[in-house]
């Protein structure tokens, strides 16, 4: 829910698919921002129905309670980041499918009409008037069609908010820069394999760097990156966010796997690649703000 805008002199809105990935995918990056004073805002496009329970601890969820579930789930995130405001679109979870052809065609996010979610997002975005956005890649990060749906919607909502002829409740607002969030780059991954083989220890990634098992995320062509932020500090909010996802992150499975100590110094960032402008003079910065 929202209080209404916010006065802060900076303002960050991030877009994310569903509960969890608002913990999962620059996380310590919002919390610096709302500690350093800035006006930090979450929009989740979807409920998260379709998730599964993925940490056996929990113990049997049944559909209908999974709805419920997940809201507690992410009211708890939102308070470990510090979040201002959030604000739902209400859209329903496509599921995990790697073959969009695969979807079915229930009412989901998928198969819903850009038009709907981008309106609705585009009247956030000007009531918010956010100088930077977050969301996903153009390939949402991994092929997940939420992910994929979330950055399409973003990038409409954005030229919507700008229009000044768009029927979309407010004034328009031109947001200044658009980037995207990543995790699992491939530099990222094997300097934390490398790290966590110099400390004696097993690495995690070793699969997911073996050349023979197909990775798209692994071997995607990458955007250039627009930001890197040194955001160790908030690694402990980042964490304790998404343990806050109980049903969807296993505190013994990979998101805990490479000790914070070790990551600390081998990987200290989140990094963010450029979506508008194409191409950011002097990139990578240190400052999602830097130059607006």
């Amino acid at each position: 829910m929202s209080d209404g805008p916010g006065t802060a002199d900076r303002r960050l809105l991030v877009v994310h698919a569903h509960p969890d990935d608002e913990s999962s995918k620059g996380a310590a990056t919002s919390a610096r921002y709302a500690d350093e004073g800035a006006d930090v805002v979450l929009v989740t496009c979807t409920g998260g129905e379709a998730g599964e329970v993925l940490n056996e601890k929990v113990g049997e969820v049944t559909p209908e309670e999974m709805p419920a579930l997940r809201e507690r789930e992410l009211a708890a995130a939102v308070e470990a980041i510090g979040f201002a405001r959030t604000y739902a679109l209400g859209e329903r979870d496509s599921g995990w499918h790697e073959d969009l052809g695969e979807i079915p065609g229930a009412p989901c996010f998928w198969h819903a009409p850009i038009a709907r979610p981008a309106t609705r997002l585009a009247a956030i975005l000007r009531s918010e008037r956010p100088q930077v956005v977050v969301t996903y890649p153009p390939d949402g990060g991994y092929p997940h069609p939420d992910h994929i749906r979330t950055h399409e919607v973003t990038m409409a909502a954005v030229d919507l908010a700008a229009a000044p002829d768009a029927e979309v409740e407010g004034e328009p607002w031109e947001v200044a820069r658009v980037v995207g969030t990543t995790v699992f780059t491939k530099p990222r991954v094997v300097a934390l394999h490398e790290a966590m083989l110099a400390a004696g220890h097993e690495s995690p990634y070793a699969e997911w760097l073996d050349p023979e098992q197909e990775r798209p995320e692994r071997d995607a062509d990458r955007l250039p990156v627009a930001a890197r932020l040194d955001v160790a500090a908030w690694f402990p909010r980042r964490d304790a966010a998404l343990l806050a996802h109980a049903s969807q992150v296993d505190p013994d499975g990979l998101w805990f796997a490479v000790p914070r100590e070790v990551e600390a110094d081998a990987w200290p960032w989140e990094e963010f690649v450029c979506l508008r402008p194409t191409e950011i003079d002097g990139a990578p910065l240190d400052d999602l703000f830097a130059g607006l």
